[in-house]
């Protein structure tokens, strides 16, 4: 069964079921917009604890967020555990200090943070950002995984991944409770390459 929370997040509508294009322009039978939750404080605080409790474990100095929403919910485990947090930019600035990484985590042990996970693109763009600029990324944690590539990715980089969700077990569990269709249940689990 899914963490409760994966479940909260269909019921606040954050993870939608049906026909969707995604950025990358690949058709989806699902929609996670996990943007919005931060505008759900009770939600975000939940998830921030649920996470941030793993990563804690793991021994993590700093908390580094991809930028938007893996910022946003680095900011809020930051505030909860204390850790400081920063954030890698999607490309470097050109203008200012002209940096990628904000934030002087040079030596430290950090954690990747991240809304979802689908490919690993995202997390592996941060990783290198985050190598050369002298940390050291220990694992890659995200609220989702979409289970389409990205977990090889994240082990491939030598990084331990941490997920909350992921679409496999949703899916199943939305099935049993009338969520979702058989169909829909089908058309979700042809986008799932790995466990």
């Amino acid at each position: 069964m899914p963490h409760e929370l994966c479940l909260e997040a269909v019921s606040l509508g954050l993870v939608k079921f049906g026909r969707f294009k995604l950025s990358s322009g690949l058709e989806s039978y699902y929609y996670i917009n996990f943007k919005e939750a931060t505008m759900i404080p009770r939600y975000m605080k939940k998830v921030a604890y649920e996470l941030g409790s793993i990563l804690l474990r793991e021994g993590v100095e700093a908390l580094v967020g991809v930028a938007v929403a893996g910022a946003l919910v680095a900011s809020y485990m930051g505030a909860m555990f204390e850790l400081p947090v920063t954030f890698v930019r999607s490309e470097p600035k050109d203008h200012g200090l002209g940096r990628e990484v904000e934030g002087d985590v040079r030596g430290m042990r950090v954690a990747i943070v991240d809304d979802v996970l689908t490919t690993g693109g995202t997390i592996k763009r941060a990783y290198e950002a985050l190598k050369n600029f002298g940390a050291f990324p220990q694992v890659a944690a995200v609220v989702f995984n979409r289970q389409q590539g990205g977990r090889k990715t994240v082990m491939d980089l030598g990084l331990k991944l941490v997920s909350l969700c992921d679409i496999k077990s949703l899916a199943s569990e939305a099935l049993i409770r009338g969520l979702i269709s058989r169909e829909q249940y089908e058309l979700i689990m042809s986008q799932v390459v790995e466990d």
